[in-house]
């Protein structure tokens, strides 16, 4: 298997995907098929499930056997070897022997540099695939990510938690022993805004889980949120356009991106 990124764009993506994924969890499980790669995990708290799903098409060079592979890795130390990338560096992940994964940051055409390799050993990860099921959800939101960024970092400073209501406008309320702060949206201030006819959204979320997820910002100018009453939120950001690209075909499903669920929180009785 050997998997190459070569435009400028792509390398930051999949670079930032994997500085911010280690907040989320320790080790993942990269599952490499025919069709792409696929990862799915949680936070040792079981509140939070995440996907990635990269099609074939996504990489520059994709080559791969037929035989479908299971790579367990440690996100800090992907971390910490993706740190290393200069911003002229393309990227490779190959692995031939299964217990081993190399990764190669080399100069791009043109371009002079050094070129790094690191061996990073595979672990075993004793985990089952989730079946995550389409849903159809009440309220669908798009805004600019670094609007939400900014947002959820102002409204972490007044509490641990954040509450949103979604009716005739959208209101993200964050409040604790310092004191409340409201931000309230109307549809004409935000990229796209759509609720279920008499529904209203009333929910609890945890600050600390949000603020991880919106740390994935810089991979889409726009954020996509979803809201029901009986499921958990969807936070996704689409990776089948280039970074900053705000006019994406709104009407085309995303093949490739990196999704987040979070269960609102209950309420003691």
């Amino acid at each position: 298997m050997e998997l190459v990124l070569t435009n400028k764009q792509k390398t930051n993506q999949f670079s930032h995907i994997f500085k911010n994924l280690k907040n989320i969890s320790s080790d993942v499980e990269m599952h490499v098929k025919q069709g792409g790669i696929y990862i799915q995990g949680m936070d040792s708290g079981h509140v939070c499930l995440f996907e990635l799903e990269l099609k074939s098409y996504w990489f520059d060079e994709y080559k791969f056997s037929d035989k479908t592979l299971r790579l367990g890795i440690h996100c800090e130390l992907m971390h910490k070897i993706i740190n290393c990338k200069e911003e002229h560096q393309t990227i490779s992940l190959k692995t031939t022997t299964g217990d081993k994964l190399f990764v190669t940051l080399s100069p791009r055409e043109g371009q002079n540099g050094i070129t790094k390799q690191f061996e990073l050993p595979l672990i075993d990860i004793d985990s089952e695939l989730l079946d995550v099921p389409d849903v159809d959800y009440d309220a669908d939101i798009e805004i600019i990510s670094q609007d939400l960024s900014n947002l959820i970092s102002q409204l972490s400073l007044f509490g641990r938690d954040l509450n949103i209501s979604c009716g005739e406008n959208i209101v993200f309320k964050g409040s604790g022993e310092l004191g409340t702060m409201s931000a309230i949206m109307e549809e004409d201030q935000i990229c796209l805004y759509a609720i279920a006819e008499d529904t209203e959204i009333d929910l609890t979320y945890n600050m600390d889980y949000l603020s991880k997820m919106v740390s994935f910002s810089k991979l889409n100018a726009v954020t996509k949120l979803h809201f029901g009453n009986e499921f958990p939120m969807k936070l996704q950001y689409d990776l089948d356009f280039i970074m900053d690209q705000e006019d994406d075909d709104e009407d085309k499903e995303a093949e490739n991106y990196i999704r987040f669920f979070l269960a609102p929180k209950i309420e003691d009785s």
